[in-house]
């Protein structure tokens, strides 16, 4: 008895090929991205919690006006560790600058990724993405201002994780920017760079050490490292690889699940008659329950065997692209054995018991109605009576009937399209939203083209460009300290560009916040929030006057005259000058200087592996579109047998039941794509959202309309792919069909 119901599973999974051969991927896809993602993602997060605890990441880091001579004592009285740094900005011929660093003993240790160790005279070691793109090996020569060093390695250290030329930058371009560390006799044989802090805290005692400071010095930069560019970015990353690790696999197994109940609700009406007959042979319902659950159980254990396996292969080059584009140092690689475990067994979770509701539905069913082919009548629902079909003529009518008379059908289909139209956009709303950020930050807003900041409280007036100051701030927002930024800026500046809602250019007489900040901390025109300096421990309140459209970050301006005064900073005193044009500045007066078209070059580079995504995504997307509705459309024609054969008898032309068959979902594929451009937004900003909780930006989410149209036409061109794969299918039904059918 067992054998023969047991040959049964091999003729029904070959005569349903296409359905489970299409489930199977779908799982595949799943797995591979759930075990890949997380185990990858889980190794990432390990290997930078263990470098930043071995190498010691600095808490903070600071620039004083005049030295600190007394480090030892400091660090006794406030029982923190404090090093003194020095770093220099070497500009090659290329106008490429490289940042140089004293190696340290105590805080943001260099770790070597590959070579070796500074242990003699006149060596260089080097961040690997900045040689990379200057054709840089290890053991070559690197001249820098008449001294040759020889590169023994390539490094990276805790806190140019991401190496950025200023910590308030978003965008990293090795070609411009890279990062370097000799010995600390080596970098005094460079020239004079900047003097600067790093501290590290054991107590919570950080206001009583800038006080302290702040007492016969004047602090003129203080960055926490949660403010800092260079340390936070990989974090917010890291969150957002996770949530598409947990988010995306789950999606598509809500997906294959509702795919596999539909055909295997399908198939059970289908196989009614010989259920019954089962029954009547003697088989008890347990060993029918079993036999169907054996469809799904195949169906998992292959897809996520293979998923998992794939996954388990591609966690290598994930994890070496992530710690190559951050610059991290590849410590351990642990194969977490619980993603493992759990990508093997999430599509059993899912499908059986889905599956197991679908066949027990069925089996209440006594032999007798199995055997009358149950209640597998068809039924006119509440949508077909309510939508008077009379008006309409046949063709029509008979799309919307068999739209309307399978729900779970017309369900898969509508979900099938959306999330592959919501996998299809999810890159072009990345690049849209990044196009709009880095546009609306640095093209629209900021018209100067460098911008130099000094190592020192500067005063008096300017020959050529525009005075700027500013500092970081905190105020209680949202019943929590949050640091932002304030720039003092002259009232009658040119090169800043903020405008209202209206489009209408702001001055800078009055006190305006950012959109970015704005959003973020619900805070409206006419309000006021008291603020404290974190370098002078000034507390004053300022009221806002004007909302800026501006994602720049978390920031406020206001005048620098009244800037100056609010914080007891000398009159006409400034840090920053912008410029048209480049300055001749000593390099020993500046802490930095910004070009604004390194900015955009940065973002350009990181434009190529946004569109190697984009081209991976819409890959899959076009997967995933193309398996659910094969399957749908398959399905279609699978319970249209004895119309088609009818339409053949009647004399219709092939077109004629083309159209009658397969173009009959074309509504719900409009009506998916309709639905996934809100969802893929709102999904994106909640995205974007997890990414940045803990950086001084926000990403306003944009999906432009050319992004819209050319998704709609991938998703139409996959529609029509599927139609045509399916018309050979039409064609093999013979007229001879209807009769059978009639028979049965």
């Amino acid at each position: 008895m067992v054998m023969v119901i047991k040959k049964m599973i091999k003729r029904t999974i070959f005569e349903y090929k296409a359905q489970y051969i299409g489930s199977i991927i779908l799982i595949i896809i799943s797995c591979m991205l759930y075990s890949s993602f997380n185990i990858a993602m889980s190794d990432v997060q390990d290997n930078l919690s263990k470098f930043r605890i071995n190498n010691k990441l600095e808490d903070a880091s600071f620039i004083i006006q005049n030295p600190i001579t007394n480090i030892n004592e400091l660090e006794k009285k406030y029982d923190l560790v404090l090093e003194e740094r020095e770093s220099i900005d070497y500009t090659d011929e290329n106008k490429s600058v490289l940042r140089i660093l004293g190696s340290t003993d105590k805080i943001d240790k260099y770790a070597v990724i590959d070579g070796k160790s500074i242990i003699g005279e006149n060596e260089i070691l080097i961040d690997k993405a900045f040689a990379s793109a200057h054709s840089l090996d290890i053991n070559a020569e690197l001249k820098i201002n008449n001294t040759a060093f020889k590169i023994v390695g390539y490094m990276s250290t805790p806190d140019y994780v991401y190496p950025l030329k200023s910590e308030s930058d978003m965008l990293k371009n090795p070609k411009s920017f890279g990062v370097a560390v000799v010995s600390k006799e080596d970098i005094n044989k460079i020239g004079t760079g900047t003097t600067f802090y790093s501290v590290k805290f054991n107590k919570e005692n950080i206001g009583e050490f800038k006080k302290d400071l702040s007492v016969d010095n004047i602090l003129i930069q203080w960055i926490d490292k949660k403010d800092n560019n260079r340390i936070s970015f990989i974090d917010g990353d890291l969150k957002g690889g996770v949530m598409i690790g947990k988010v995306m696999p789950i999606a598509i197994l809500i997906l294959t699940c509702i795919l596999i109940s539909v055909v295997l609700s399908r198939l059970l009406k289908r196989e009614y008659l010989v259920i019954g007959t089962l029954y009547a042979l003697g088989y008890t319902k347990k060993e029918l329950v079993r036999h169907y659950l054996k469809y799904p159980i195949i169906t998992s254990l292959i897809g996520s065997t293979t998923g998992t396996v794939i996954g388990s292969l591609l966690v290598n080059p994930l994890l070496s692209t992530v710690t190559k584009y951050y610059n991290l140092p590849l410590l351990t690689i642990n194969f977490d054995i619980k993603y493992t475990i759990l990508s093997l067994i999430l599509p059993f979770v899912f499908l059986i018991p889905v599956t197991y509701a679908v066949i027990n539905k069925a089996l209440k069913l006594s032999p007798l109605q199995l055997m009358r082919g149950g209640n597998n009548k068809t039924k006119v629902n509440f949508i077909e009576r309510k939508l008077n079909l009379d008006r309409f003529n046949f063709n029509t009518k008979f799309k919307i009937r068999e739209l309307c008379r399978s729900l779970p059908r017309t369900v898969l289909m509508i979900l099938g399209v959306t999330f592959a139209s919501m996998l299809l956009l999810i890159g072009f709303a990345t690049k849209d939203s990044m196009d709009y950020m880095v546009n609306n930050s640095y093209t629209d807003i900021y018209k100067y083209n460098y911008e130099y900041t000094f190592n020192a409280l500067q005063i008096g007036e300017v020959d050529k460009g525009e005075r700027r100051s500013l500092s970081t701030f905190t105020s209680e927002l949202n019943n929590k300290d949050e640091d932002f930024i304030i720039y003092g800026v002259e009232k009658d500046s040119k090169l800043i560009n903020l405008v209202d809602k209206n489009s209408e250019i702001i001055g800078f007489n009055k006190v305006i916040i950012t959109k970015s900040m704005s959003e973020q901390y619900n805070i409206k025109e006419g309000e006021s929030i008291k603020v404290k300096n974190k370098l002078n421990s000034k507390e004053f309140t300022i009221k806002i006057d004007e909302i800026a459209e501006a994602y720049t970050g978390n920031i406020i301006y206001m005048p620098l005259g009244e800037f100056n005064k609010v914080n007891d900073y000398p009159e006409n005193s400034y840090l920053q000058i912008d410029s048209d044009y480049k300055l001749n500045i000593p390099e020993n007066k500046l802490i930095s200087e910004t070009s604004k078209q390194d900015i955009i070059d940065g973002y350009n580079t990181l434009l190529m592996p946004i569109k190697y995504m984009i081209g991976g995504i819409a890959i899959t997307a076009f997967i995933i579109g193309l398996i659910v509705i094969y399957i749908v459309t398959s399905l279609v024609i699978e319970e249209n047998k004895a119309n088609i054969s009818m339409f053949k008898i009647l004399g219709y032309k092939k077109k004629e039941i083309y159209s009658l068959i397969l173009s009959s979902n074309i509504i719900l594929v409009i009506f998916g794509y309709i639905i996934s451009v809100p969802l893929i937004i709102m999904s994106v900003a909640s995205f974007f959202n997890v990414m940045t909780k803990n950086m001084n930006i926000t990403i306003p989410t944009k999906l432009n309309i050319s992004s819209i149209l050319i998704s709609f036409v991938i998703i139409i061109i996959t529609y029509e792919i599927s139609k045509s794969l399916n018309k050979s299918k039409v064609m093999k039904i013979s007229m001879a069909d209807s009769l059978k059918e009639k028979r049965e």
